[in-house]
């Protein structure tokens, strides 16, 4: 556990889980309008993202870490140690705006990176649409580009950036 600002930076728990499912969805509602196609947006339900985090928070690959604020979940990482090979992977990296640019995100990185580390990994991966603006947090963090794939199911001129830290 962590201690930042006025919340703290821990591993998720099962009680998290339906904060973590809203705060998916909100977040890429307030990221991606008007970036991507609406219907996909208006497709996203809290019901079926639990099932999904459920499923990831039983998962002993999966490192699921929370950033909690008078036990609010205001945001979440989820690190993939895949157990076939030395790439770990950022899967979803999710922070409200109003949590932005406060050093939160940096921490929660790190942790993650520290523990990839730790376990002998030699990457961190992770993709991302090229119009979302938090492309330039990674690249600020060290993030080298290494490719990109069109997306057109997203919308015109949505791609997906594949990021990489050597470690």
């Amino acid at each position: 556990m962590l201690q930042l600002n006025n919340g703290e930076i821990r591993l998720a728990t099962l009680n998290d889980l339906p904060q973590i499912a809203e705060v998916h969805v909100a977040c890429w509602k307030e990221t991606y309008t008007n970036i991507i196609k609406q219907e996909i947006l208006d497709q996203l339900d809290v019901q079926e993202k639990l099932l999904l985090w459920r499923e990831i928070y039983i998962s002993v690959e999966h490192q699921l870490l929370v950033y909690v604020e008078n036990d609010q979940v205001l945001g979440f990482l989820d690190g993939y140690l895949n157990p076939n090979n030395d790439v770990a992977e950022i899967r979803a990296f999710y922070l409200f705006a109003r949590t932005q640019n406060q050093g939160i995100g940096r921490q929660m990185f790190k942790q993650f990176y520290s523990h990839a580390l730790s376990q002998s990994y030699a990457f961190i991966r992770l993709e991302v649409f090229n119009k979302n603006p938090s492309r330039f947090f990674y690249e600020k963090m060290g993030a080298k580009l290494i490719g990109e794939a069109e997306l057109p199911e997203f919308g015109e001129g949505i791609t997906e950036l594949l990021y990489q830290w050597e470690l």
